[in-house]
């Protein structure tokens, strides 16, 4: 590992230099210094707005945020510069989310490790994740601790996975239901789905079909497909609620329209059985078009998160 982090550090050893020479500039620098200084702040701002995580909680908010298949590649640049001119672990960590997404691997964990030594939690989860790959699940379970404790959501959910699964750390189920509600708590679906599957399965703790469903609804009304198809199921089946096949393909419908192909399936299903209205053929053709995404469109999910 050392020999791994010392390859990809190389690239930031520049940065304390650059550093000093801009705090030793004069007073009032001339035209060269006020053009270095103004390229500086441009490379500050283009990183930001290039690069800026949804899942980081010290971004620069006067931008939206980019999901990270979506940055662009002029980010590596601008964020590389921003952050040897500066020191700011913000710009060493959205330089790491533009290396992983130009498939520079080392370097990205680079510049995450550097982040995540500056405090950065954000950095933290991701530098985590690596680390749990790396088959280091304590390295993992302590960075995601202190992230989690430092108030990223991302590292709140998972530290749930952790806590439930055993990563790094005894399985505690009170306190994954814990970390899972403080992260869902915050606006993450994937989190209060998770509740909600803890309580339907009935593994972990006794089986509560009413508190599973009240968790699935909200994860649904986020967006979450997989809380939409345990809905649907539930409303099919009449499992700890009123069967109503109308309240079920309606929740397979908008899992459909969100990419899942059980829930097209499903919801066609339901109309060829004849519980809901089938539309005229040619509409089933096209709504069945443009509810089956194409193989390879959907990804598997994994257990934990990382914004890489």
């Amino acid at each position: 590992m050392k020999a791994h982090g010392s390859k990809a550090m190389k690239g930031f050893a520049v940065a304390a230099g650059a550093a000093v020479a801009l705090c030793g500039m004069t007073v009032s620098p001339g035209a060269k210094e006020r053009e270095s200084l103004q390229l500086v702040a441009a490379m500050q701002t283009e990183c930001d707005q290039l690069a800026g995580s949804p899942y980081d909680e010290r971004r620069n908010a006067s931008f939206a945020p980019v999901d990270i298949s979506r940055i662009d590649g002029r980010a590596v640049d601008s964020c590389r510069m921003a952050y040897e001119a500066t020191g700011n672990p913000r710009f060493a960590y959205q330089l790491g989310r533009a290396l992983n997404n130009s498939t520079e691997p080392e370097q990205a964990m680079g510049a995450y490790h550097s982040a995540a030594q500056a405090g950065y939690p954000a950095a933290k989860v991701n530098f985590g994740m690596l680390m749990g790959r790396l088959g280091d699940d304590d390295a993992q379970f302590r960075l995601y601790s202190e992230a989690a404790t430092g108030g990223n959501r991302l590292a709140a959910y998972n530290l749930g996975v952790a806590y439930r699964d055993g990563l790094g750390t005894k399985p505690d189920v009170t306190k994954a239901l814990d970390w899972f509600g403080k992260a869902a708590a915050e606006g993450d679906d994937t989190a209060a789905f998770n509740i909600g599957a803890i309580y339907d399965e009935g593994n972990l703790v006794p089986q509560d079909d009413q508190t599973a469903i009240a968790w699935y609804d909200l994860a649904a009304q986020r967006g979450n497909t997989d809380a939409m198809i345990n809905l649907g199921l539930m409303y099919e089946a009449g499992e700890g609620i009123a069967a109503d096949t109308s309240k079920a393909a309606d929740m397979y419908k908008k899992a459909a329209e969100n990419g899942d192909v059980f829930g097209a399936y499903k919801f066609l299903e339901l109309q060829q059985m004849g519980a809901v209205q089938a539309p005229p053929q040619d509409a089933a053709d096209d709504e069945l078009n443009t509810l089956v995404l194409k193989p390879g469109d959907v990804e598997p999910q994994v257990p934990t998160r990382a914004d890489i």
